[in-house]
């Protein structure tokens, strides 16, 4: 049975990342900030160094996917009557076709729409990509080996590619190993950071995911609490909440701090992030008064085209760099029109590959002997 409030979660980090990217190019102050460089204006700061920045994160947000997906995945494949023979190609149609349709509609923005640099124009157009090079959607397509960045969000679909293909690695270490493989997990993930090596820095993060769903029940019997009603539960799913939150921004929040004595920030705060993410995760399901926010009919379907809002988002907003500029009008339209697009986009392509995926996966395991 799906959690519907995993899916919002999923929708708002879809919206933190198409915000992320449509703030960062739009005013260069936000970008800066990215990057731990404060703003000039109070209102700037506030969006980058305090908790407010969870409306845009773009980074932590995707490891919010990843966290998801190795939730989600770990609980699939561990209920009865699960085929690993089916799995693995439904799963394959399930990224692939999306995928290879958002790659097909972003070469189309690029050969209908002019992406040319003009002279006079904001320094931030110049750095977008002009061209999408048919080397390039070759490379998109297979997601492996790296990605290019004209689309520039498929890098983590090639890490969601490897972990689908490593799940049953990942199901022996939860059940078998789940102290030692977490305690190497989070080292090897602070160390990837330290050493920018991307498998490391990223791969370890759908073991979180792997491990709380594991144990997802004795998870919710602890945090039972949440359920009773009174006011120690509502005052501790707010805190909760609140330390998710604070944890997810950690980064923004001691960056600077950790790097003028010389730490690692990312590496650092890592552990903050994660444990952030967790957190949210575990109260948005056993906390009542935030699991009817998520549950909403509007919040579901946000995370229902989570996926498509994903894929499609930055090929706009970089097509509408190039025909309107920067500045606020060009930004709520790139907002608007990525919702809308997205909206057909999901109806258009994804659903029927996920029907196709679903159909394909049932097929396989009537196959399956008994």
């Amino acid at each position: 049975m799906r959690n519907k409030e995993l899916d919002a979660l999923r929708g708002l980090a879809a919206i933190s990342v198409l915000l992320y990217h449509v703030l960062a190019l739009n005013w260069p102050p936000l970008q800066n900030g990215v990057y731990l460089q404060p703003a000039d204006k109070i209102i700037h700061n506030i969006l980058i160094f305090t908790p407010v920045h969870v409306i845009w994160l773009g980074m932590e947000a995707v490891w919010f996917f990843f966290v998801l997906s190795g939730f989600v995945l770990t609980k699939a494949a561990t209920r009865p009557g699960f085929s690993w023979q089916a799995y693995f190609p439904s799963r394959i149609v399930r990224i692939y076709g999306p995928v290879l349709c958002a790659i097909v509609f972003a070469w189309l923005t690029y050969r209908l729409i002019p992406h040319v640099v003009e002279p006079g124009d904001n320094p931030a157009i110049g750095m977008l990509p002009t061209a999408y090079p048919f080397t390039d959607v070759l490379r998109d397509a297979t997601l492996l080996g790296g990605t290019s960045t004209s689309i520039g969000v498929l890098w983590s679909l090639q890490w969601e590619i490897v972990f689908s293909l490593a799940l049953p690695i990942y199901i022996f270490l939860v059940q078998r190993f789940p102290r030692t493989a977490a305690i190497i997990a989070a080292a090897a993930c602070m160390i990837g950071w330290v050493v920018n090596d991307q498998v490391t820095m990223y791969m370890p993060m759908f073991f979180f995911g792997a491990l709380l769903a594991q144990y997802w029940a004795q998870v919710c019997n602890t945090f039972r609490f949440l359920r009773s009603g009174g006011w120690f539960a509502h005052v501790s799913g707010s805190l909760l909440v609140l330390a998710g939150i604070t944890g997810m921004t950690s980064f923004f929040l001691l960056g600077r701090q950790l790097g003028a004595i010389g730490v690692p920030a990312r590496a650092a705060t890592l552990p903050l992030v994660l444990g952030g993410i967790v957190l949210l995760t575990i109260t948005s399901v056993n906390w009542p008064p935030l699991s009817r926010v998520l549950t909403t009919r509007f919040m579901v379907f946000l995370g229902t085209i989570s996926f498509s809002l994903y894929l499609v988002h930055r090929p706009i907003m970089i097509a509408f760099g190039f025909i309107m500029g920067l500045g606020m009008l060009p930004a709520l339209i790139v907002i608007a029109l990525s919702i809308a697009v997205a909206v057909g986009f999901y109806y258009a392509f994804e659903r029927p590959l996920h029907r196709l995926a679903q159909r394909l996966n049932r097929s396989l395991q009537e196959k399956v002997p008994a």
